[in-house]
């Protein structure tokens, strides 16, 4: 029985494939032979193949965009994302130093020739100001690229010397800067970003970066120890705190 029925199955399959098929057309018929039925049989599978390739590829680069954090959440990261580069462009190392020391200095002057809008500083806050941030030192900046050519998102993180805090504690600062190429081939800091739609989403958007949110942590930690090991630095805080 399971002799017979071996054998239908093997002539039919033979009838397919290693015989010529008969198509009846009217009046005639058209004999197809094995080669053909192949090489028919190759391109669809072929095509096929292709096809699920093209349709595919989509749902594949979105599995692999996808990251899970231990919480279970499902968090899909930005094609956007770009790492920071850390002291990459020496000439914003000197922009943001520069700036820095006018800051520390109350030099109105120099600060006018650096921003975009000169009108946002106020010299009394400059003057009240330099009586309790004496210095900055250790310049580290952590760059991303603007919206438009030859600009930056700059994090800069510095040391800084507070009145009456140890001078061996190190508390650190994170300041943010936005600049923009000059005429003469430098930057602006550019302080208008706050109404200007477009940079200010994509700040924000940067803000979420993991390596932006890492960075905001690793200072805040930092601090955090400094302050328990000196009142006075404790007491600053707090006094900024409140103030806020």
């Amino acid at each position: 029985m399971q002799d017979s029925a071996w054998s239908r199955w093997n002539q039919k399959f033979n009838k397919i494939h290693l015989q010529d098929t008969e198509l009846h057309t009217g009046t005639e018929s058209v004999y197809i032979n094995p080669a053909v039925k192949l090489a028919v049989g190759w391109g669809v599978f072929l095509l096929a193949f292709l096809l699920f390739l093209v349709i595919g590829k989509p749902f594949v680069k979105k599995e692999a965009n996808t990251d899970v954090h231990s919480s279970g959440e499902e968090v899909v990261s930005s094609e956007d994302y770009v790492p920071f580069e850390r002291n990459e462009y020496p000439e914003v190392n000197s922009f943001v130093e520069n700036y820095l020391n006018a800051l520390t200095n109350a030099d109105i002057n120099v600060l006018n020739t650096m921003v975009v809008d000169t009108s946002q500083f106020d010299i009394a806050w400059l003057e009240e100001r330099r009586e309790y941030i004496l210095s900055y030192s250790n310049v580290d900046c952590y760059t991303k690229p603007g919206l438009t050519e030859g600009s930056y998102v700059v994090y800069a993180v510095v040391n800084t010397e507070i009145a009456d805090v140890n001078v061996e504690i190190q508390p650190l600062s994170l300041h943010q800067f936005y600049l923009i190429p000059n005429e003469y081939g430098g930057f602006l800091q550019d302080n208008t970003t706050g109404t200007n739609p477009d940079i200010d989403a994509y700040l924000a958007q940067v803000e979420q970066d993991p390596d932006v949110v890492k960075l905001y942590e690793r200072v805040n930690q930092n601090n955090e120890e400094a302050a328990n090991a000196d009142a006075a630095l404790k007491a600053f805080y707090e006094r900024i705190n409140m103030a806020q």
